[in-house]
């Protein structure tokens, strides 16, 4: 396995390790398997199939201010529908976040580390 010593991210970009374990849900007498996203690795293994990159744009920057001051800021995994499930996306927009959903992909969120919401709030504060 290859781990880093640090994060790997620039101003814009911040290549992160999604965490899934996989759990069944029963609906009557049908049983299927779902992938649910527990965290995040912020100094990821580069050899890993969960790796997504977290890249920040300007169109962005008053949903990513929106999610901030939420409750509980959230980053969104765009998974396709294939059986591999690979990430399409990872975002902190819940607006880009919803625009996937209603494109037939599977979007998954769980809580924002406290070192993205500083790096994104660094990010809104130069711009």
């Amino acid at each position: 396995m290859s781990y880093l010593k640090k994060p790997t991210k620039s101003e814009i970009t911040w290549l992160i390790e999604c965490q899934f374990i996989e759990h069944q849900i029963t609906a009557g007498a049908w049983v299927t398997i779902q992938k649910q996203l527990v965290g995040f690795e912020l100094i990821p293994d580069l050899d890993s199939e969960n790796l997504g990159t977290l890249r920040l744009h300007r169109r962005e920057k008053k949903d990513y201010r929106k999610n901030l001051k939420s409750k509980e800021p959230k980053l969104y995994a765009i998974l396709n529908t294939t059986p591999q499930k690979e990430i399409q996306v990872l975002t902190a927009s819940p607006r880009t976040a919803r625009r996937f959903m209603d494109q037939e992909y599977l979007v998954l969120s769980n809580r924002m580390p406290d070192e993205v919401r500083a790096w994104i709030a660094s990010y809104l504060g130069k711009r």
